[in-house]
């Protein structure tokens, strides 16, 4: 699996030795060795390796099964009761099967704390491509066992393995590297995950794609750049929520794509967190700026259980969304394109955000 057409770099400090056979394992992995044809490079999927150029329309922030763990024992974490489970997979396998209707051909899943058992059942039952995550998520919402550890060193094992080796003792490997903060500033605890998979990728070539927003992206990303990530493969997500539309704060967040970075946006639909004018001003802003080719829209589709009762994002207090639930991966061709197009955005412009750009950031375009 490889995302740029570069050297692979080890670094020589701050992580652990590895043997020959690990080193060859996570070379071989990241490297075009595996592509029937050079500078094609393979992408990891829960199904198995598929060349980055098979893409197609790709929604780059999205959840199959959100916060879906191993227990009940997990703080601030919703695991999927096992009676639920089966209901789980019928219920993603449904989701995924209509976006492929519409055309929707991958998904990245950006939730590293997963049930990885149930995404092997859930691929097996669609057409959709999967590329999973490694990584850590917002500390508050993550598994306990992985909230508690502090050592740099093994969060960057953790993620390293999951890249090179494979997902909780199968031959999947992650194909991304999710990583968030609470806002700004960072955490101590979160700028160790950030120096962290700033080494991971350094050395195997992943993109990164952070929970960020406007306010904590500038410090994230100059933290990644500090710690040795190489810009043109950092996605960072949710920019457009509570962006406003006055150019000059639109314009402070140029320098972070003239160094080669990618925003992603993906409220279509939740006017409570982002009016669809500012929305649509924030894509238009940086298209005509020339930088519809580090642009990303995605739906950000997430739901759990709650009392038996599937809630999607949006659906509880405070703001109760009577549609949350027709934010599914299909809702991007059903009404976030339609809408775009209304908007004034070329179907070109549509193609760069969905194919183009997903292609480029996997292949190392």
């Amino acid at each position: 699996m490889s995302f740029a057409r570069r050297p692979v770099k080890i670094p020589t400090a701050g992580i652990a030795p590895f043997s020959r056979r690990e080193l060859l394992t996570g070379m071989l992995s990241v490297s075009a060795i595996a592509a029937a044809t050079p500078g094609r490079p393979m992408i990891s999927t829960v199904t198995g390796p598929v060349p980055c150029n098979s893409l197609g329309t790709t929604l780059i922030h999205e959840h199959l099964l959100w916060f879906g763990g191993p227990g009940l024992q997990h703080p601030g974490y919703s695991p999927i009761p096992e009676t639920l489970q089966s209901d789980s997979v019928d219920f993603a396998v449904s989701l995924l099967n209509d976006a492929a209707r519409v055309g929707i051909k991958t998904i990245v899943d950006l939730t590293p704390h997963r049930p990885i058992d149930l995404y092997q059942q859930i691929a097996r039952r669609t057409a959709v491509k999967i590329i999973p995550s490694t990584g850590f998520y917002r500390r508050a919402k993550i598994p306990s066992s992985w909230a508690e550890i502090e050592d740099e060193k093994q969060m960057e094992d953790r993620m390293h393995k999951e890249l090179v080796q494979g997902i909780d003792g199968t031959s999947i490997r992650a194909g991304i590297i999710k990583i968030a903060s609470e806002g700004a500033p960072l955490t101590d605890w979160e700028k160790k995950v950030f120096r962290a998979a700033a080494r991971v990728q350094q050395a195997t070539g992943a993109p990164i794609a952070s929970h960020s927003g406007p306010n904590s992206a500038p410090e994230q990303h100059d933290l990644l750049l500090r710690s040795g990530a190489a810009p043109r493969l950092i996605v960072l997500s949710h920019m457009d929520v509570g962006t406003a539309s006055r150019t000059e704060r639109l314009r402070a967040l140029l320098p972070l794509l003239k160094q080669g970075s990618y925003f992603e946006v993906d409220t279509f639909g939740q006017d409570f967190y982002t009016p669809w004018s500012d929305l649509t001003a924030f894509l238009r802003f940086f298209c005509d700026a020339g930088f519809a080719n580090r642009l990303f829209i995605s739906v950000d589709c997430n739901w759990h259980w709650e009392n038996g009762v599937k809630l999607f994002e949006g659906a509880e207090a405070p703001t109760r969304d009577p549609k949350a639930s027709q934010r599914t991966y299909a809702y991007m061709m059903t009404f976030a394109v339609p809408r775009l197009l209304e908007s004034g955005f070329s179907q070109k412009e549509i193609d760069t955000f969905l194919i183009d750009n997903p292609r480029r950031i996997f292949c190392g375009l």
